[in-house]
């Protein structure tokens, strides 16, 4: 059984309940909770605690240990954004590289966030990446793909062909949230950790001009190396304006402005020039 376990944790990133019992039964005779030093990894993103409906209508208490996993992402690169949905969002490091253990804290966080977002569905979790079902009822799809210099985030409506499709107005709210989230959580993260207390990021977007032209240039039809994306920092209340694009006809990044303004508001027009 312990065998089976190890291998679901290091696929999965799930721990059940038996094996954490197995492992503190040895503290019982020294004073130590169960419960405190679990809520103490979870306080500190090492677990996220997560509760799975059983067939006998019960729910089974389970741990994610997104430190553990090794299985790789790569189903995850393929997944696009629908119309309705903004654009991938990019945490662009300054730096030059994603801080050490910083993507599985995230990750945690994300968990524990979204449970209060209905999130009821078993997360999808990877190296490097994960996969949540949010919205009530689950009407998105959160994607976190963890690069070497960025973070990419991917918000997805869930069958937008049914009939009755989550609402422009929802997405964007979701979205909001979503960013909003993020960035509360790095701020955290920058007083809480001695070692990301001089977090630098930007929030960005890739400017699919110039990736067009760069899958030109390297005869693919999308090409996402880090190298060859061009980064456009985005923020509220900015047009996006790609300098290296002179026709000025295109919209860079169609959709980002949804991960900071509702549908109804306006959008000052100051060109951002990267």
């Amino acid at each position: 059984m312990h065998l089976n376990c190890w291998r679901e944790l290091e696929k999965f990133g799930i721990l059940r309940e038996a094996p954490v019992d197995h492992v503190f039964s040895k503290f019982i005779d020294k004073d130590l909770c169960k419960q405190d030093i679990l809520g103490m990894m979870e306080q500190h993103g090492l677990i996220a605690k997560f509760s799975v409906a059983t067939d006998e209508n019960q729910d089974e208490q389970r741990y994610f240990v997104p430190t553990q996993l090794r299985s790789s992402p790569s189903e995850l690169y393929d997944i696009k954004p629908c119309e309705c949905d903004p654009c991938p969002l990019i945490l662009h490091f300054l730096d030059g590289f994603v801080p050490h253990g910083l993507f599985p804290q995230l990750m945690s966080k994300f968990i524990h966030w979204g449970s209060g977002n209905g999130l009821k569905k078993t997360p999808q979790l990877f190296n490097n990446g994960t996969c949540l079902f949010i919205g009530k009822p689950i009407t998105f799809t959160l994607i976190l793909i963890c690069k070497k210099r960025f973070i990419k985030i991917v918000l997805k409506t869930r069958n937008p062909s049914s009939s009755k499709p989550p609402s422009i107005n929802a997405s964007n709210k979701m979205a909001i949230e979503v960013r909003k989230f993020i960035e509360r959580t790095l701020n955290d993260f920058s007083r809480d950790f001695s070692w990301l207390s001089n977090l630098r990021y930007e929030l960005s977007v890739v400017c699919t001009h110039c990736q067009q032209r760069e899958s030109d240039l390297h005869k693919k039809t999308s090409c996402d190396q880090d190298d060859c994306l061009h980064l456009l920092q985005v923020w509220r209340g900015k047009e996006l304006i790609c300098s290296k694009n002179l026709s000025y006809e295109t919209d860079p990044a169609p959709g980002w402005e949804k991960w900071f303004e509702s549908p109804h508001s306006q959008v000052n027009t100051i060109s951002l020039l990267s």
